[in-house]
């Protein structure tokens, strides 16, 4: 089955908090017991840099310089609720929950850029779930 198109609209220096349902066609809660959940965020597809990279377990930007390689970057604050939580993590089947911190979000470059979002069972068999935009409009309050 193809991913959904879903384009996300995140403010910069705003805490990024996304919560899905995510159903059959026939409208039953699919059950994401026992898998991982993965979300690129990139400027473009072909773009070897990440901004955003989100797990169920963590969260990791780019920091001051907005992009990173994957196996670096900043990691975001928080911990197991900072990312993908899924099933129990939002009380109920099918539920996603992807949450950002501000520091991290304040960090992603303003633009229209593009994501993704993956989960793997427990046998490693991989679903594209999303993908869709990330825009990402301009923060005009700052400290400096």
């Amino acid at each position: 089955m193809p991913a959904s198109k879903y384009d996300i609209y995140a403010e910069q220096g705003s805490t990024l908090k996304l919560h899905l349902q995510l159903k059959t066609r026939a409208g039953v809660p699919i059950d994401l017991s026992g898998f991982t959940g993965e979300m690129q965020v990139r400027r473009s597809v072909s773009d070897g840099q990440v901004l955003l990279y989100i797990t169920d377990s963590a969260v990791i930007g780019g920091g001051a310089t907005g992009e990173f390689t994957l196996g670096t970057g900043v990691t975001g604050s928080g911990g197991i609720l900072w990312g993908i939580g899924l099933t129990g993590a939002t009380g109920s089947t099918g539920s996603l929950l992807i949450k950002v911190d501000a520091t991290t979000m304040s960090y992603v470059p303003e633009g229209k850029h593009f994501y993704d979002l993956k989960v793997t069972n427990t046998l490693g068999e991989v679903q594209w779930l999303l993908e869709g935009m990330f825009e990402v409009p301009a923060q005009v309050s700052r400290t400096t």
